[in-house]
């Protein structure tokens, strides 16, 4: 397993390659949420009282190689098994892709190459990107996890270092968690400083 910056989700036809700046590569995600989860896991038996404060965290230069073992740490040994399932479903799919394009009798056969030789270019920009971006689930999904096992109630965040994308992503996954989980982002100005807060409504302990 390899983590590198790649870039934004490809778009390829017989024209050319372009990219989608809607689709970012999840690689410049992934430094905010590692911060996000040494930050819970420094909370010790309810420490922090259900509130992170990482206005003054003190960003570190991480290298590939470290956010590899960071996310082994994290989401086990097994994150390299799911990448090589889920590379091995994404060969299916270019091969169907590229038997797409073959099989397409409205294309010349000029524009057919032209489309399959920009389909090989990029095969290793794509699978570095969906790398990327199973990491990242995989991290959100630890994140989530730890905001439930421990409770915590706000994050404090200055903007920057993509926190607020990574909130955003995070609401959907908190949606989803079992049990659900309500979140919200919002944004303050202190003394013109910028700060955020995301705050997580937990489910209420039901009296026994």
């Amino acid at each position: 397993m390899e983590l590198q910056y790649v870039g934004p989700k490809p778009i390829i036809d017989q024209h050319g390659i372009d990219f989608d700046k809607s689709e970012p590569d999840r690689y410049i995600f992934i430094h905010a949420v590692l911060e996000l989860i040494e930050s819970i896991e420094a909370c010790y038996d309810n420490s922090c009282k259900g509130i992170i404060d990482i206005t003054e965290y003190t960003h570190k230069h991480v290298s590939g190689a470290q956010l590899v073992e960071f996310a082994k740490k994290h989401c086990s040994e097994q994150i390299e098994e799911i990448i090589i399932e889920k590379e091995l479903r994404l060969d299916t799919l270019i091969s169907e892709y590229k038997q797409h394009v073959h099989d397409n009798d409205l294309l010349q056969i000029e524009d057919k190459e032209a489309w399959l030789g920009n389909i090989d270019i990029m095969e290793g920009y794509y699978k570095q990107f969906v790398q990327n971006e199973v990491v990242y689930e995989c991290l959100l999904d630890i994140l989530a996890q730890n905001l439930y096992q421990k409770r915590i109630k706000e994050i404090i965040f200055d903007l920057g270092n993509n926190y607020g994308f990574v909130f955003t992503y995070l609401q959907n996954v908190l949606s989803e968690h079992k049990p659900p989980l309500d979140a919200e982002m919002q944004i303050e100005v202190r003394e013109g400083h910028t700060v955020g807060h995301f705050y997580i409504r937990h489910p209420q302990k039901a009296n026994i």
